[in-house]
């Protein structure tokens, strides 16, 4: 056999093609071929044909063919020395890696599956490696280095986050630590500083418990790798599956089960039974959203298992069903100490948009709603300035609902302020106020706390507007006038008082068909702009027509009525949407003639009422 590598590869790519039709001549004797592959150096010896004999496949005689190689070529008694039986892998393999036909990798790739080839009959390792060196010529798969680097490093990382998650203590190992705590359930023990760890006082029995800065030696029944703490106990744990058994059991049934409390998490409790670790959800743990659950670390509390899944690896445990009945339980009978009308003492437990939870110390702690139009008589205060959590108040019973809900009410507690409205804030007097919040209707003006009162719009100023915001805006100190007053609803109407100057003006009332007396306010388009005197809010502003200022056609109204000209005029009618007054001075004047005509025919008729001079001589004949 020819050692030269050129050669090499000719004779493999020949046997290659000629594989499929060569059949074994002789296999019998198998040491002819171990002396032949002793015979050859392990750098000259030629692969085996089992090394590339394949199954025939349409196409193989072409596309295994390299350029300018001839027909097949006879199958060596060396190549069909060894059977065929144990190679399929190798096959595989060499399939996996081959290119296309005419790749120009091909020879390339032969050459590197004759160097493994005779690195499996035992070949040097010198071969193997130029083989995955030719690997990485242009035309082949990925680098068989790479492939197998990755894999190591993968391998690399797993095996360090396994060493991370490694505990410090094994379960069963014997500890040995300082009691630094001791409670009534638990004693918390210091292992050299490494940890802290919980025994269950009810393993010691009668033994007397010991006392902070005695040692304590204990074995580890659960080491807490999840967030709990390391759970310690008298001789060796229990068995898991035993305990997996009665847990599963549990499970099904609904029986509770004893868990001893190890950590406070994210979420929850990290709870071990028995050497179990389990996880008890906040919500099921306490009925107040957001509670503070560290307090229950290192008690022992009962729970009911409502998921064991994975074979162990995952349980939820849950006291909320007790929790429900125990306070459904008490509930019932706080409630039976409460009676309607009757006035506790509370405590603010938590403030809300729609109202105050408030909880009766002397009736079970059961908690009540102060809804937010019992909370106080000031319907514009916030409840978060009313009140703080923590604080006491009193409260009223108001009433208990079917459902057992009970409704309470600071607001009847405290003295009503509008009790007293009608003598205090009488229609006509006179207040200081202060804007407490705007609306496209009006503006509403705090009198004092608790009393508001509501300018409208149409009548915060003699100027109409859209909005009370182009005239005042909030905060903004104002003097006003009760308009009207109605304590038993609650509402009082308030005006802007007359500014300085008009305070003495007589007050008068704008009545249909009345005379008034105004002051000209501006000419305006079609007649004259009037101020009833004495007026305030939307019934001071008034309005006359030209045609009914008295004067000719085409007269200046400005020239003839300057402004602050006080006139008297006669309401013809007054708008009811708007409030505005339609006066007129001709109208006035009319009646005034028209009374003194009346006046004139009146006296006429007196006068006429003597008769005759016949009439006149009767009479005094018949009184001699």
């Amino acid at each position: 056999m020819n050692t030269d590598n050129d050669n090499t590869e000719a004779a493999e790519v020949q046997t290659d093609a000629a594989a499929p039709e060569a059949q074994p001549q002789d296999q019998k004797p198998e040491a002819n071929t171990e002396a032949q592959a002793a015979s050859s150096s392990p750098e000259t010896a030629a692969p085996s044909r089992e090394d590339f004999e394949e199954e025939e496949q349409p196409g193989d005689d072409i596309g295994n063919r390299l350029p300018g190689a001839g027909g097949r070529p006879q199958a060596s008694p060396a190549a069909s020395a060894e059977g065929p039986g144990g190679d399929a892998k190798k096959r595989k393999r060499r399939r996996k890696r081959k290119g296309p036909p005419g790749a120009p990798g091909q020879a390339t790739e032969a050459a590197a599956e004759g160097a493994e080839g005779a690195e499996d009959e035992g070949a040097e390792g010198e071969e193997a490696e130029a083989g995955e060196a030719a690997e990485a010529q242009p035309g082949g798969e990925a680098p068989q280095g790479k492939r197998k680097d990755r894999r190591k490093d993968k391998q690399a990382a797993a095996a360090a986050a396994a060493l991370r998650e490694r505990p410090a203590f094994s379960v069963g190992e014997e500890v040995f630590g300082k009691v630094c705590k001791v409670t009534d359930q638990a004693i918390w023990i210091d292992i050299a500083g490494k940890a802290t760890g919980l025994f269950d006082r009810q393993e010691l029995g009668d033994e007397e418990v010991p006392a902070e800065g005695d040692q304590f030696i204990a074995s580890v029944q659960s080491t807490g790798v999840r967030g709990g703490m390391l759970v310690l106990c008298k001789g060796q744990p229990k068995p898991l599956d035993e305990l997996k058994t009665q847990l599963e059991a549990a499970s099904q049934s609904g029986e509770p089960v004893f868990g001893f409390v190890t950590g406070a998490v994210k979420g929850g409790l990290e709870v071990d039974l028995g050497g179990m670790r389990a996880f008890a959800p906040a919500s099921h743990v306490d009925l107040r959203h957001g509670a503070d659950l560290s307090h229950l670390v290192g008690q022992r509390l009962d729970f009911v298992v409502a998921q064991y899944a994975k074979k162990g690896r995952d349980i939820v445990v849950s006291r909320k069903r007790m929790l429900e009945e125990d306070a459904r339980r008490t509930r019932t009978e706080a409630l039976s100490k409460v009676t309607p009308n009757s006035v506790h003492k509370g405590i603010v437990r938590k403030v809300v948009a729609w109202g105050v939870f408030v909880a009766l110390p002397d009736a079970g702690n059961v908690e009540g709603l102060i809804h937010m139009s019992e909370a106080s008589h000031d319907r514009s205060a916030r409840l978060s300035d009313l009140f703080r959590p923590g604080a006491e108040i009193d409260v009223k019973v108001i009433r208990i609902d079917d459902k057992g809900k009970l409704w309470l009410s600071h607001k009847a507690t405290t003295a009503d302020p509008w009790d007293t409205v009608k003598e205090k804030y009488a229609v006509g007097t006179k207040h200081k106020g202060k804007i407490a919040r705007l609306q496209p209707f009006g503006a509403f003006i705090e009198l004092e706390p608790g009393i508001d009162g509501l300018c409208h719009t149409a009548d915060i100023s003699f100027k109409q507007v859209e909005h009370p915001s182009e005239v005042v805006k909030v905060g903004d100190e104002i003097d006003v006038v009760v308009a009207s007053c109605d304590p038993g609803a609650h509402k009082i109407g308030l005006h802007p008082a007359l500014p300085a100057g008009e305070e003495e003006e007589p007050r008068q009332r704008v009545q249909q068909y009345k005379a008034v007396k105004v002051a000209v306010v501006a000419a305006v388009e079609g007649g004259l702009s009037v101020r009833v005197l004495g007026v305030t809010g939307r019934a001071a502003r008034g309005f006359i027509p030209a045609g009914h200022t008295g004067t000719a056609r085409g007269t200046d109204l400005r020239k003839e009525f300057p402004v602050g000209t006080k006139l008297d005029a006669k309401v013809l009618e007054v708008d009811p949407r708007r409030g505005e007054a339609k006066l007129s001075i001709r109208a006035l004047k009319e009646d005034a003639e028209k009374q003194a005509y009346q006046s004139y025919r009146a006296g006429v008729a007196r006068e006429a009422k003597f008769g005759t001079f016949a009439d006149l001589m009767k009479k005094s004949q018949s009184s001699h």
